[in-house]
């Protein structure tokens, strides 16, 4: 089963299956993935990963990202930065910039 990620009426993202990077799992679903890093940015949802296994964090690069209405989410991602404090997530560049940080921190290797 792939998996599914949507906001109603503004985006939607699938992943098919899910390779760790880190340690080589393999999956379809949830069960061996965390995905509680996920960012919504103006390209859509950004699913960010996080292996069960070995923790290792990653963005896949197989997802395939949909934005229903550009405008809409544009506001609803300006807006959740905002109220949240978060800083805003532009892209998938910027998603996985930090989700590399997030793994330096886990690691202990940021400088």
């Amino acid at each position: 089963m792939a998996l599914k990620f949507r906001l109603k009426g503004l985006a939607e993202t699938f992943i098919d299956e899910l390779s760790c990077p880190g340690c080589g799992k393999c999956g379809r679903d949830d069960d061996d993935f965390s995905t509680e890093h996920t960012k919504v940015t103006f390209d859509g949802i950004i699913v960010v990963v996080q292996c069960r296994r070995c923790g290792e964090i990653f963005v896949p690069g197989t997802q395939r990202l949909g934005v229903l209405n550009p405008e809409a989410l544009r506001e609803a991602v300006v807006k959740d930065s905002a109220d949240s404090g978060e800083p805003l997530m532009e892209n998938f560049h910027a998603v996985r910039l930090s989700a590399e940080k997030l793994n330096a921190q886990r690691k202990g290797d940021l400088h």
